[in-house]
């Protein structure tokens, strides 16, 4: 990070995914950074880019970092497209901010490290470690009151609407699959919130397409032991009737504790002015779906049903507002928006 003082000029590559968002919403609000330039192979998309940041486009990325003198740039093209522009931007030294999936394949993978050389320049978008009830469970583990964690499962439901979706995610050199896409949140939190760095991952996708495509797979798991350490295991579908509902992380304990951990559609305001209206869509991009209270710990012989709406859920919003705090990590204030959780429910 720059001091104060300098300003930090950045590119932004790619406008392929609705990630960009996460940029350009918090550019509009830094005095530090600015960005000076963008860049995408597809017209409407860099006219768009051009027009939200005022800035010269260019279709192919190597000219615009022959033409500007940027120290960082966030690359958010199609998924089987940002390998080799990481690539360029670690062989000139230029910080890259690359959204998830940052590679499709194991040669891709291999080609970054080897670029790359243990230099600090490079990190990954993997917003779902700022979510205030994240952050909440966090606490709880590093508590020490689930013990030694011996096991994570998690599941990810998406709604496909093939309509909607570009043609390029359809396609396996610019998509990567469903488990390149989707479980590397689940990973990550499991290597994240257990502090193991190594294990082996094993993968599996259903032979059967979602409906309304020919080789889109409906389901897929990911399963990941890790080195001494517990199992985490993901499991998602991409033609879930609803988005998101029923993503859930339940991490389970030694002594035979378990947090159930969902995430639903609920919008809450994160940014540091609390609005009345708790559903009012949210300021923060690092949270743009923070759910209700939903941190449950129970035995895990016996699973733990409490929902939002019943009379307890204010002592479980409680229960998080007493451990979600703020961290030098958390871009947002985690305490307010748990405070507008357990107001919500109340």
């Amino acid at each position: 990070m720059p001091a104060s003082s300098e300003m930090l000029d950045i590119a932004i590559i790619g406008a392929a995914d609705p990630h960009v968002e996460y940029v350009l919403s918090e550019i509009a609000v830094r005095t530090d950074v600015r960005v000076v330039a963008v860049a995408d192979h597809d017209p409407a998309r860099r006219t768009e880019l051009e027009r939200r940041t005022k800035t010269p486009g260019y279709a192919d990325p190597n000219a615009l970092l022959d033409a500007h003198r940027v120290r960082a740039a966030a690359v958010f093209t199609e998924f089987g497209l940002r390998a080799p522009i990481v690539v360029e931007l670690l062989r000139r030294g230029i910080f890259a901010i690359a959204d998830k999936p940052m590679a499709v394949t194991l040669a891709q993978l291999a080609l970054i490290e080897e670029t790359l050389a243990g230099r600090n320049l490079l990190t990954l978008l993997l917003e779902k470690r700022f979510y205030p009830v994240t952050l909440a469970l966090r606490s709880v583990i590093d508590s020490g009151q689930l013990g030694d964690i011996v096991s994570i499962t998690a599941t990810g439901p998406h709604k496909l609407v093939p309509s909607r979706r570009p043609a390029w995610m359809f396609e396996p050199s610019t998509y990567g699959g469903i488990l390149a896409d989707l479980t590397v949140h689940d990973i990550d939190l499991a290597l994240w919130l257990t502090g193991y760095t190594s294990g082996t991952i094993s993968g599996w996708i259903s032979s059967t397409p979602a409906a309304g495509t020919t080789n889109f797979p409906a389901l897929g798991r990911a399963i990941l032991a890790c080195d001494g350490g517990p199992e985490s295991r993901s499991k998602l579908t991409g033609s879930s009737p609803k988005h998101r509902h029923g993503t859930a992380t339940t991490p389970c304990g030694s002594p035979g504790q378990r947090v159930v951990l969902t995430f639903c559609s609920r919008k809450i305001d994160c940014s540091s002015r609390r609005r009345r209206d708790p559903g009012a869509k949210s300021t923060c991009p690092w949270a743009p779906r923070p759910p209700a209270s939903s941190l449950i710990i129970s035995p895990a012989a016996r699973p733990c049903r409490l929902r939002p709406t019943r009379p307890c859920a204010p002592r479980v919003s409680q229960y998080l507002l007493r451990r979600a705090r703020p961290t030098a990590e958390n871009p947002c204030d985690g305490v307010n928006q748990w405070r507008a959780a357990a107001r919500s429910v109340r």
